[in-house]
């Protein structure tokens, strides 16, 4: 009898590990936020998501509950950036973003937080959003002023991963990859800084300096 139907899995050159994601509940303030994404550095994400979403960067409490996170976050004043970055910086950190992880998988996206030039996290993520997120959720997590930090991720520039940036309170954000023309127009419009290092593109010269 000839088969009907059959999955064929054939495999091309080097074994590659399968990147991971699944669904997770991240409630905020008693609102909740269903994502998926990988499910590693949870508390890390809830602080990120409220701060990103919710402009929350003031943690309280974080439970984890198998595949829920609860987070209790408060407001925090913003205060003004003194941050300066070197393109000599950029260019010494952004070969960091090709980690084991993304290595193995080729799905992960990467990113980093930086203050004084050093890298102060990295993470990892199938989503680009939630590893700005995640990242960013570090900064909140360990009370590191998000004003004083920028971020570095392997993903391309839109609109709303800068949102995500002013929202909490993060002025640069560096891309080995493109920007997008609507995330140009919200930098200029908010006083965001970004580096696009595929078109060579900055945003912004308030904190980037020869």
């Amino acid at each position: 009898m000839r088969e009907t139907s059959r999955t064929v899995i054939r495999r091309f050159g080097r074994k590659l590990e399968i990147a991971m994601e699944d669904e997770v509940t991240v409630c905020v303030n008693g609102e909740e936020v269903t994502v998926v994404c990988t499910p590693k550095n949870l508390v890390e994400l809830a602080a990120g998501i409220a701060a990103t979403k919710f402009g929350l960067r003031n943690i309280v409490k974080v439970t984890v509950e198998s595949k829920k996170v609860n987070v209790i976050s408060k407001h925090k004043p913003a205060k003004d950036s003194k941050l300066r970055v070197t393109i000599d910086e950029i260019k010494r950190l952004i070969g960091c973003l090709d980690t084991e992880e993304y290595r193995k998988t080729r799905g992960y996206h990467i990113a980093m937080v930086v203050k004084d030039g050093r890298i102060l996290s990295r993470t990892y993520d199938v989503s680009r959003h939630y590893v700005l997120a995640k990242v960013i959720g570090s900064c909140v997590t360990n009370n590191i002023s998000t004003e004083d930090c920028y971020v570095i991720i392997s993903g391309r520039i839109s609109r709303s991963i800068v949102e995500m940036c002013h929202k909490a309170c993060i002025p640069l954000i560096v891309s080995k990859a493109a920007i997008f023309d609507s995330a140009i127009n919200f930098c200029l419009s908010k006083g965001v800084s970004a580096v696009s290092f595929a078109s060579g593109l900055i945003v912004g010269d308030r904190v980037i300096t020869e």
